[in-house]
């Protein structure tokens, strides 16, 4: 058998049991010490979503061994992400939405944009022509 010292080494997979994707994402599971799992995309998404929604449930800084317990419940399929809004917040950032290619590709539009504001600024009461010098108005019942 020969041997190719010119290949590149094969990457890791997803460390979620049964999940066949290519790890493309590391996941810290805690930070102090520093412990990191490779997960694919959805999977890392997942668990960033739970430890999210764990610690604003208990209105907490994670643990390490908050951090563990998650992580555990999770593989076992105890514990499952709720995907609202705050918790998507957290990772659109990794992956761009097609919209924002789309919007690059459109052209520069044809009409001409005009910095001037469209909406003129309020005055009170010193450019009235009518005012009188204290600044306040006068009363409609008083004669």
């Amino acid at each position: 058998m020969l041997s190719r010292p010119n290949t590149m080494p094969t990457p890791p997979h997803c460390a979620f049991p049964g999940c066949g994707e290519w790890a493309d994402h590391p996941h810290h599971v805690t930070y102090d010490p520093e412990i990191i799992r490779p997960l694919c995309l959805a999977h890392h998404e997942q668990i960033t979503m739970l430890n999210g929604q764990q610690a604003r449930k208990y209105r907490t800084v994670l643990s390490n061994r908050f951090r563990w317990w998650i992580w555990y419940q999770w593989i076992d399929g105890k514990l499952k992400p709720r995907r609202t809004r705050k918790a998507l917040e957290w990772t659109e950032a990794w992956t761009p939405r097609p919209e924002v290619y789309f919007e690059q590709e459109q052209a520069e539009p044809k009409v001409p944009v005009s910095t001037t504001p469209i909406v003129k600024r309020k005055t009170r009461g010193r450019d009235r022509a009518n005012a009188n010098h204290s600044g306040r108005r006068e009363s409609p019942h008083a004669k």
